[in-house]
């Protein structure tokens, strides 16, 4: 409740900073008219009754930017990730007030001041056992945003144990765990994923398993779950995406010229993304494999352009719309 109270504060305070030039036109277009054409029944108007006037103008200007601006004032009445953080931080004290300030940085890919601020309350404030499994799960993504995911995972594992979401704690420790080179252990905590019950839109779990497979070169492994992805229609086009990668490790360079074109005529998220990642691989294929060269068969025409590509392929904060973006979001990536 004192998350959200203070957010539609923050809010209406800004809308109310919005409707004052627009009051001012308003008003402004009105004396022009009295000057002009002058006063209604050639009234004398007073002091008082331009106030009033004025008044008048800014709470029209006020009710009209409401309209225009609705979608803020319900995205405030929203609280970020609230199915995940349940009642936790949402009273009046400063503890919670110190958290909101930490989750908003955190929606809008601050990740580092989000830490700080994440570890200024764990620091300073006794918090229940809830309360701390939240903070800690927080405190994991800060640490994965920032490129530190080895600091992350015993946040994971804590935020389990204190009772947050097992779900989401285990995709995003297993994530950070293939981050780290730790692929063993991060298979372990997918096999869990796949085997319990979990929330529908872990539909990327098949495709996560294929990139790890292919970032230890195992392209045979990978292509498996691959399949399954495509099969099950899962992640259908990021599933396409790494059977391109795939084909690549095994030298199958037509083919995988094939899937990569089936990845982006499926709408593939960050296109531009995946046309680097795929040249530097095919590009590093080569130049461990130079037999390879004549197996590629590929017209000029339908090479990949020779791009840099990013360090991965795959994110946790991604092209997300900047604002409250919820953890979902951001695992669905």
């Amino acid at each position: 409740m004192g998350d959200r109270l203070r957010k539609y504060t923050k809010q209406l305070l800004e809308l109310a900073f919005r409707a004052g030039l627009p009051a001012l036109i308003i008003f402004g277009v009105l004396l022009g008219t009295f000057i002009v054409r002058g006063t209604p029944q050639n009234a004398d108007f007073t002091p008082k009754i331009y106030l009033r006037i004025l008044i008048v103008c800014y709470i029209t200007a006020f009710f009209t930017t409401c309209v225009v601006h609705f979608r803020d004032l319900v995205h405030a009445a929203m609280r970020a990730d609230g199915h995940l953080i349940g009642k936790n931080f949402s009273g009046f004290r400063k503890s919670d007030k110190l958290f909101c300030t930490g989750l908003d940085l955190y929606a809008h890919d601050h990740a580092r001041e989000a830490l700080d601020t994440f570890l200024q309350l764990k620091k300073e404030y006794e918090l229940t056992e809830s309360e701390d499994g939240v903070l800690s799960f927080y405190t994991g993504r800060c640490y994965q945003l920032l490129g530190c995911a080895s600091n992350a995972v015993p946040y994971y594992r804590r935020a389990r144990q204190n009772g947050f979401s097992a779900p989401f704690a285990m995709l995003f420790e297993a994530r950070s765990c293939a981050e780290g080179g730790d692929f063993e252990g991060s298979l372990k905590l997918y096999d869990y994923l796949l085997s319990h019950d979990r929330p529908d839109t872990f539909f990327f779990l098949y495709t996560d398993i294929g990139y790890i497979y292919i970032r230890q070169n195992q392209p045979d492994q990978a292509i498996e779950w691959f399949e399954r992805s495509i099969r099950e229609q899962q992640n259908y086009a990021f599933a396409l995406s790494g059977m391109a990668i795939a084909m690549l490790q095994k030298g199958e360079f037509e083919t995988a010229h094939d899937y990569y074109y089936k990845a982006l005529i499926n709408r593939l998220k960050e296109p531009a993304s995946f046309r680097s990642y795929f040249a530097e691989t095919k590009q590093l294929m080569l130049q461990n494999h130079p037999d390879w060269s004549k197996k590629t068969g590929i017209h000029p025409e339908k090479a990949a352009p020779e791009q840099k590509a990013p360090a991965d392929v795959q994110t946790d904060k991604t092209d997300a719309p900047q604002g409250d973006e919820s953890t979902a979001s951001a695992a669905e990536n």
